[in-house]
């Protein structure tokens, strides 16, 4: 297939005419004009990939035809130009030859330039005699090209680049897999129930698939690492119509590790091509989500190649016409931590609800941990989920019921079972949670919501997403895949305003966003979180705390591990600051809950959010306890 031919015609420079002596020829035309006219009649048709023309514009329209043809679909250019070089020179008054500079967009691996002649010629005799036309031989197309010899077009790809931690640890690297597949032909119906049997696959699609394809194709089922073909070898070689290909894929330690920050690569697709680049092919795997895809080409790097010229009989190599060295990939470099991911998935190994779990490095915002789970997936609930986030928000709410005067943190306060606030009423997650002449500290402890609720009439509707901002809620971030910063909308009537307080009503945050709060507590500071350090160098997002509040804050947080909600955290060692959440969603009547639990300890801030949880003390803290517990020192500074 010649794909010269979705090029655009791009003859360039106008043509010089040298002075030829002869008659009068074509209308008065010198030979020069007629020989400039019909060189740029074949040139014309080269580019716009028009073989049957290029061959018209011959003496030899036959051989023209089958050569270029050839030539031109086994060259995979995309986009052809020729510029002229210098002007048309004529030997005689019926023969005058041309310079051209030919730039071809080789598919898959760059540009390639060189010079040819083409010469022109008035035809003496035949049915065309009289016409001016390109003398044919296969040196128009390439000078070293002859009847003897033919293009040969290799590619040849880089070796994918690593994806690092922030210690120069790979978190994903070149691994041996084995390409599962079946050939058609060879399949028999008892095939596809020990394929289901070996691989957990889809039959229906897979027969599908055969079916659909050429009888001795591949169909690939789908690649497999090295360790986990070798346990089922035995067995899946003796399955009729089975097919492997080896060879190495960009691989992070395990199929589910950190999956929906790194991505994976696959083979490629319309979409994922897009991303690519202009050098990337159909055949090429490529990454196609997370970090794999939105630095595809910094880490695929640039494909190299040669144009060949071969003996047309033996194959045998003549010479090398030219060649681009691949260049490699270049590493990713993060700010995960090999050794706090790995704590992080084992955490949530033994979920059975979707969680999700971040941890920062509080004073940087750089992201040192991310995990979704417990099943294999690429959707980062941590970075994206837009989630009601309950009573964590309460880090923010009591921050402006503070500043504001409204109440200090030694305080006597109420917390009743229910309330009523603007006609709705707002109820404690338990009754009796805390006792008579409680302060604020210990309602904030035992997460009482009618306490805060029942402020809520002393706040303007500004205060609430004001104090947001100034943990840098609603930012803008960079952090080089998709994150969503939080939402805090100003409130329209005092319901909603109390709702608002409690996380609940439309406040919606992602545990990333969470994380963040908890860290700029732990620092005092708010940051922008930071994950590609080459990307965003991270920094405040927002001022700082007042020391004042601060302290109180960091207090409160720590209430709640010694005598409140998070006591499941009251662990040896470095102390925990930490702050549970419930969040109810869904339509009245049917409501269900979301787990949350944010936090501290040391230099390290964290969140995590259980998916239909019952409580934070109940889902959420013990995932926390496992991370906090099995996390090295270091993770802590």
């Amino acid at each position: 297939m010649s794909v010269l031919r979705a090029a655009s015609v791009m003859v360039a420079g106008s043509l010089v005419l040298t002075a030829c002596s002869g008659g009068d020829q074509g209308g008065g035309q010198s030979p020069a004009a007629l020989g400039a006219g019909a060189i740029a009649e074949f040139t014309g048709a080269w580019v716009a990939g028009d073989i049957a023309a290029m061959a018209r514009a011959t003496d030899d329209p036959h051989d023209a035809s089958g050569v270029s043809s050839a030539a031109i679909d086994e060259l995979e250019s995309q986009r052809t130009v020729i510029d002229p070089l210098g002007s048309v020179v004529c030997r005689t008054d019926a023969a005058c030859t041309q310079r051209q500079l030919v730039t071809m967009s080789i598919r898959g691996i760059g540009l390639w330039r060189y010079e040819t002649s083409i010469e022109a010629r008035l035809v003496g005799a035949g049915a065309r005699s009289g016409e001016w036309l390109v003398h044919w031989t296969p040196s128009v197309l390439h000078p070293r090209l002859t009847p003897g010899t033919e293009f040969d077009r290799t590619r040849e790809l880089p070796d994918r680049a690593s994806i690092l931690d922030r210690n120069g640890n790979p978190l994903t690297q070149n691994l041996p897999i084995v390409d599962i597949g079946v050939v058609p032909a060879k399949v028999e119906p008892a095939s596809y129930p020990a394929l289901r049997h070996l691989l957990d696959i889809d039959v229906a699609s897979l027969r599908a698939s055969v079916q659909a394809a050429d009888p001795n194709s591949f169909v690939e089922i789908y690649p497999m690492r090295r360790p986990e073909y070798d346990d089922i070898r035995g067995q899946l070689l003796k399955v009729p119509g089975i097919l492997i290909n080896t060879g190495l894929m960009s691989l992070a330690p395990t199929s589910g590790w950190a999956r929906a920050v790194l991505g994976k690569v696959s083979d490629a697709t319309p979409e994922t091509l897009k991303a690519a680049g202009p050098l990337a092919e159909s055949a090429d795997l490529i990454g196609d989500s997370g970090l794999q895809l939105a630095y595809q080409q910094q880490l695929a790097g640039r494909p190299g190649g040669s144009v060949d010229l071969v003996d047309s009989k033996s194959g045998h190599l003549v010479r090398t016409l030219w060649r681009v060295r691949p260049v490699p990939g270049e590493p990713l470099v993060t700010t995960l931590d090999y050794d706090v991911q790995q704590v992080a998935e084992d955490a949530l190994a033994g979920q059975t609800k979707t969680t999700a779990l971040v941890a920062v490095q509080a004073n940087t915002g750089k992201i040192l941990a991310v995990a979704n789970g417990p099943e294999i997936t690429a959707d980062n609930l941590a970075f994206t989920g837009e989630l009601p986030p309950g009573s964590t928000f309460k880090v923010v709410s009591v921050a402006a019921l503070v500043q504001a005067g409204v109440v200090a943190p030694t305080d006597r306060v109420s917390c009743p079972d229910t309330i009523v606030v603007g006609g709705k009423r707002f109820r404690n997650y338990e009754n009796g949670i805390v006792g008579t002449g409680s302060t604020l500290v210990d309602a904030f402890a035992a997460s009482c919501n009618t306490t805060v609720v029942g402020f809520a009439d002393r706040l303007d509707d500004h205060a609430l997403p004001r104090a947001a901002a100034e943990f840098g809620i609603g930012a803008s971030w960079d952090v080089g895949l998709d994150a969503y910063s939080g939402s805090v909308p100003t409130p329209t009537d005092l319901v909603d305003r109390a709702a608002t307080m409690i996380g609940q009503g439309r406040v919606l945050m992602s545990p990333l966003a969470m994380a963040m709060v908890a860290a700029a507590v732990d620092a005092g500071q708010p940051f922008q979180p930071e994950l590609v350090p080459a990307r965003h160098a991270g920094g405040p997002s927002a001022g700082g705390l007042p020391d004042s509040l601060d302290a109180d804050l960091k207090a409160m947080m720590r209430a709640v591990v010694t005598e409140g909600t998070g006591s499941a955290l009251d662990l040896p060692g470095l102390p925990v600051y930490a702050k549970t959440g419930t969040a109810e969603y869904g339509p009245t009547g049917a409501t269900r809950t979301h787990a949350w639990m944010i936090g501290f300890r040391g230099n390290l801030a964290f969140a995590v959010f259980v998916q239909g949880g019952e409580s934070g003390a109940h889902d959420a803290a013990p995932v926390v306890a496992d991370f906090l517990t099995a996390l090295p020192a270091s993770a802590y500074r």
